[in-house]
């Protein structure tokens, strides 16, 4: 998928940093057959989720796991999930990008 918008953090410091975790250690990983796609993600969004302050990437997570067929349903439940493992602050953060990209998937 094309990146949109000027590169920020690490990618804008060291773009090959960028193209070597993409195409080298992501795709390695997810080559794997241990867990499907929708796994990945929702493992993906709990670690973000654990992390906090780090909302644009839960965005695009979130995003990925519409693309791979999680329905809003099970995301807003897997929030939920969140909320009773990690706590309310962290589930309040992850809610507030949850239901933005909801809002935009419309």
């Amino acid at each position: 998928m094309p990146e949109k918008g000027p590169k920020t953090s690490y990618a804008a410091f060291a773009p090959e940093i960028a193209v070597f975790l993409k195409e080298h250690l992501f795709a390695d990983i997810f080559e794997r057959d241990v867990l499907t796609y929708a796994e990945r993600e929702l493992v993906t969004i709990s670690v973000l989720s654990s992390i906090g302050g780090v909302e644009p990437m839960l965005r695009s997570h979130f995003n990925l796991c519409i693309n791979v067929g999680l329905t809003p349903q099970q995301l807003q439940q897997f929030a939920g999930i969140i909320e009773t493992t990690l706590g309310k602050e962290q589930a309040k953060a992850t809610q507030a990008v949850l239901n933005e990209v909801l809002k935009n998937n419309k």
